[in-house]
């Protein structure tokens, strides 16, 4: 039932259209076609194994978006059936296959991740498979996977932490664990090397540098984006997280209270306790898509609270948390959003999606991270496109505010406003 459910969600998605709503995404498209970091094709560091993916799926349907959807597509669904067998495993308890399956299938963020055109969803899956092979002692398919992983998205080298110290622990197989993981990493390194030579490292250098003190959002560089995750986390997790984290820091207290035989260790909280400080010091909480890592990991980690006769009744809830999660398919906001700019607006003001809009629309564009030339766009008569509604006050003359809704809660909405001609005589 489980797999047969999996198979409708997956047929489900793929009804949706296929569109890039991001920046990003239309990176890693161009990665499809020239992969070159220094224009951007995909941005650093590169995601090489990720490119490979797509062009792999671009050689069956040749349509670069398609490909990178299609690739992180595939990669998402494989998050529910690993992170519950991970529970199992973990834990030593079977009956926890069927909740920790439906509870991630129903998070907003797994559909949002699937049609995302981005890496996250396979890493998530490279890194969760590397766990579980490293409790089924599967070394050198552990090193494989957390490869695999570091190549799909060397961003999420906290993610290989814990699994690089349980495979580097594991006595006469260090070998087998590390030279696959070194095996992927020398050809990602030629693989990036071929395109942009010595000048890759430089990019990289003013490209993390950039992350972290200017254009990130992160609360490294600004300490108050910590009350935006605090408002990301009650969206996405509602305002009851807060006993959710605190069940994970108690959880090695609590098993070594009852006793429990399995292969669980307190270095499991300890990492999750580090993945959400680099979650929240490291990541802008304007993506939602960056929890994935600790919400996955949390509900592995506290799916052993549950107590044996109330494991159908998770089941139950997950399966109708799923059922509330189901949307007919239709265009991102961004792509709705474009098509009413279009009809409306002589030019546009964004900061999301900029590369995006001035390849896929006709209309003059605008980096509203430039104040003084948005000012000036604006004062001329564009539209302004924001995740946030615009004050009256923030804009040159009256304006019409239209809303284009989220597929799923962990997409970003849009607002666009629109001047009003009827209302400017009266401003």
């Amino acid at each position: 039932m489980l797999i047969l459910l999996q198979l409708v969600w997956l047929g489900w998605l793929l009804a949706f259209p296929v569109a890039l709503d991001s920046d990003d995404a239309l990176n890693f498209a161009h990665g499809v076609t020239r992969f070159s970091v220094l224009e951007f094709s995909p941005h650093f560091p590169g995601y090489p194994a990720f490119i490979w993916l797509a062009r792999l799926i671009n050689l069956a349907v040749d349509d670069p978006a398609r490909a990178v959807q299609w690739a992180s597509l595939l990669g998402t669904a494989l998050l529910a059936p690993l992170a519950a067998w991970l529970a199992v495993r973990l834990w030593q308890r079977s009956s926890l296959l069927a909740p920790v399956w439906l509870l991630v299938l129903a998070l907003p963020l797994t559909p949002t991740l699937a049609l995302s055109g981005l890496s996250d969803g396979p890493a998530l899956a490279a890194w969760l498979g590397a766990l579980l092979a490293l409790q089924h002692r599967k070394i050198a398919l552990a090193g494989l996977m957390l490869g695999f992983m570091l190549a799909l998205r060397p961003s999420y080298f906290v993610l290989a932490l814990l699994p690089l110290w349980l495979g580097i622990g594991q006595k006469g197989t260090r070998v087998r664990f590390v030279l696959p993981i070194a095996l992927v990493g020398l050809i990602s390194l030629l693989f990036v090397w071929q395109a942009d030579g010595w000048a890759y490292f430089s990019e990289g250098r003013r490209f993390t540098d950039g992350h972290f003190t200017l254009w990130g959002n992160t609360a490294a560089a600004h300490g108050d984006r910590l009350l935006s995750w605090a408002r990301t986390f009650n969206d996405q997790l509602t305002p009851l997280w807060p006993l959710a984290v605190g069940a994970l820091l108690m959880l090695p207290l609590w098993q070594r209270s009852k006793d429990h035989n399995t292969a669980f260790s307190p270095l499991w909280s300890l990492y999750w306790l580090a993945l959400l400080l680099w979650t929240l010091f490291g990541q802008n909480p304007d993506n939602p898509r960056h929890l994935a890592p600790v919400t996955l990991l949390g509900i592995v980690l506290l799916a052993g609270w549950l107590p044996r006769r109330g494991e159908w009744v998770i089941a139950m809830a997950g399966l109708l948390l799923l059922a509330a999660t189901f949307t007919l398919p239709r265009p991102p906001a961004m792509v709705l959003a474009a098509r009413l700019a279009e009809k409306t607006c002589p030019a546009l003001v964004t900061q999301w999606g900029v590369r995006l809009l001035r390849e896929t629309t006709a209309l003059p564009v605008t980096d509203g991270w430039y104040k003084g030339d948005a000012n000036l766009a604006l004062a001329q008569g564009a539209c302004r496109l924001s995740r946030r509604s615009m004050s009256a006050t923030k804009m040159p003359a009256p304006v019409k505010q239209h809303w284009f809704a989220p597929r799923f809660r962990a997409e970003p909405g849009l607002w666009l406003a629109i001047p009003d001609p009827s209302r400017q005589q009266n401003w």
